[in-house]
């Protein structure tokens, strides 16, 4: 089988990456870690190196609340709708209908906020920024309040999926350029907790991707957020951070550029998706 992205699961945490997994979900109103978080803590140390870059940010509550706001405000993309019916076809109660429209609002939380996030830790890693950039100071704290408050279940392991579920993901997945494994979004190990949902979605995701439709609406998510990343960045300079531990930070850079495909991507698909289906 293809080789997929190696991190440290919730559930094989140590304390400490643990206590950063908790303060993560907590302050995002999140279920999980995103996988970007659980594959830093595979490398020693460097989850607790970019809490010190992102702790701050999440802490105060401002970009929880303005990068989801950010991208809402753009033109969604078009996807097959499904019907409430057609949910009740595919398997799902109205509890799991309840949970798939908190699984969506979660997502459309939590990518826009990681997108910044995401892209200032590879900024700073990859010395592509400007050290004289002025820092930006937060605004008084707001705590945001949580986007749903159903905790999602735990996504389902590519191994404990059927073999057709496992090519399906991983199909979708290798559209997302990465020479360190497929990267799979856990959107969709989320979303094959309903096998038949997934085999509904999948061919108007697949679509998507490979027609191109999405991807001028993946350059303008990006150009929403990059005010954000940009202060996020000069508030990290201002506390004069000590290098990141990464024994390779070319190749960690390399891993970013895919999630920074893979983000954007999942911005606009779950926007649509959110759009369309009817929950």
């Amino acid at each position: 089988m293809t080789d997929t992205l190696p991190e440290i699961a919730a559930t094989d945490a140590s304390p400490e990456t643990k206590a950063i997994y908790d303060q993560i979900m907590t302050l995002t109103g999140v279920g999980s870690p995103a996988l970007i978080y659980r594959h830093f803590a595979v490398f020693p140390g460097f989850l607790e190196w970019v809490w010190e870059v992102i702790g701050p940010e999440l802490e105060n509550g401002h970009l929880v609340r303005e990068a989801p706001a950010a991208v809402r405000r753009m033109e969604q993309i078009s996807l097959p709708s499904m019907s409430k019916q057609d949910l009740v076809g595919c398997g799902l109660s109205e509890p799991d209908i309840q949970l798939l429209a908190a699984m969506f609002a979660t997502y459309n939380r939590m990518n826009p906020v990681n997108l910044g996030l995401i892209t200032a830790i590879r900024m700073m890693i990859a010395g592509e920024i400007d050290k004289a950039q002025t820092s930006t100071p937060l605004p008084p704290p707001a705590p945001a309040e949580p986007a749903t408050m159903m905790k999602l279940p735990a996504p389902i392991n590519l191994n404990d999926m059927g073999a057709d579920l496992q090519k399906t993901l991983l199909d979708i997945s290798s559209s997302i350029p990465s020479t360190h494994g497929i990267v799979i979004p856990t959107l969709y190990r989320h979303l094959t907790i309903w096998p038949d949902l997934m085999r509904r979605l999948a061919p108007g995701l697949a679509n998507a991707i490979t027609t191109g439709d999405i991807h001028k609406k993946m350059d303008m998510t990006r150009e929403a957020i990059d005010p954000l990343t940009q202060e996020i960045i000069g508030r990290a300079l201002a506390r004069d951070l000590s290098p990141a531990p990464i024994p390779d930070p070319a190749k960690m850079v390399e891993t970013l550029d895919s999630f920074l495909v893979t983000i954007p991507q999942l911005i606009v698909l779950t926007l649509g998706l959110e759009k369309v289906v009817e929950t």
